[in-house]
């Protein structure tokens, strides 16, 4: 039976332990940062500060998986505004940290990064076009993706997602808050001038394991297959449910007072079959 380590139970990773979880296929270990309630007492679980290097050292290699994913990030992007060194510390160095305790112990790795490595100028982009973020979350999330490359380690893969969404018992995402505000006919605002390609997080978790099985070390992008901005994914859930959407008013970007820039059009070309 292989060995499967997820670092990170946020909604990424919750969702990619559940699919893998329910296989009966494989030991899985958990290693997160809060001790919440999640997996305890079914699965094997660790307290795990990903920016504390002897400690992810120690614990990959005690555990030694044969596969490695990493979804552990700060991802609040005004909040990596405000708080640059814990983000830089979170989502860079961790990452770097991660790739060399993998490389120690010849586990396969596959690091979950994200669409905001990209400024937004153009979309529909392809895992080969240059970056260049525009906010200090894309900033730390790019060099996590470059300090992991310069690690001399060919068993790897960074996978950037776009907006994950679904189904969630972690947190409220993008869906289930514009689901459930409709639902309780709450008024929303919703920008018109921001695109991506979400990505579903059943598939994103049955993705996981092609990219286990398969020789997939290298830069993947994962989003959905259609690119909506933000109003127009709204619309769409509201139509699936047969809610009201005249509750969804429409504004531009420029009216909400975040702290960090947003990209406009972060759409990813996903060659994979979701």
């Amino acid at each position: 039976m292989e060995k499967v380590l997820v670092i990170g139970l946020g909604m990424v990773g919750y969702e990619i332990v559940k699919k893998y979880f329910e296989t009966g296929e494989y030991k899985i270990s958990i290693a997160s940062r809060s001790e919440n309630g999640f997996f305890r007492g079914v699965l094997d679980k660790h307290l795990l500060d990903v920016t504390d290097e002897q400690k992810v050292q120690k614990l990959i290699s005690e555990i030694n998986p044969d596969f490695v994913i990493n979804t552990a990030a700060m991802t609040n992007v005004d909040l990596c505004e405000k708080e640059k060194e814990l983000a830089y510390k979170s989502n860079a160095l961790s990452a770097e940290y991660i790739g060399k305790a993998c490389k120690k112990t010849g586990s396969k790795l596959c690091h979950i990064s994200t669409d905001y490595v990209f400024d937004g100028e153009k979309g529909n982009y392809i895992e080969t076009d240059p970056i260049n973020p525009i906010n200090y979350y894309g900033v730390t999330k790019a060099e996590g993706e470059r300090l992991l490359n310069e690690i001399d380690y060919d068993n790897k893969s960074i996978v950037r997602i776009s907006t994950p969404y679904g189904f969630s018992p972690v947190k409220l995402n993008f869906y289930t808050w514009v689901l459930e505000s409709l639902k309780s006919e709450k008024p929303i605002n919703i920008v018109t001038d921001q695109y991506n390609t979400s990505t579903n997080l059943n598939d994103l978790s049955e993705f996981m394991m092609k990219i286990q099985k398969n020789d997939l070390s290298r830069i993947i992008h994962f989003g959905g297959s259609e690119k909506l901005s933000r109003y127009e994914f709204a619309l769409k859930i509201s139509e699936k449910y047969n809610l009201n959407d005249k509750l969804i008013n429409p504004i531009k970007s420029s009216e909400l007072n975040w702290i960090a820039k947003r990209p406009a059009d972060t759409s990813l070309i996903s060659k994979f079959d979701k």
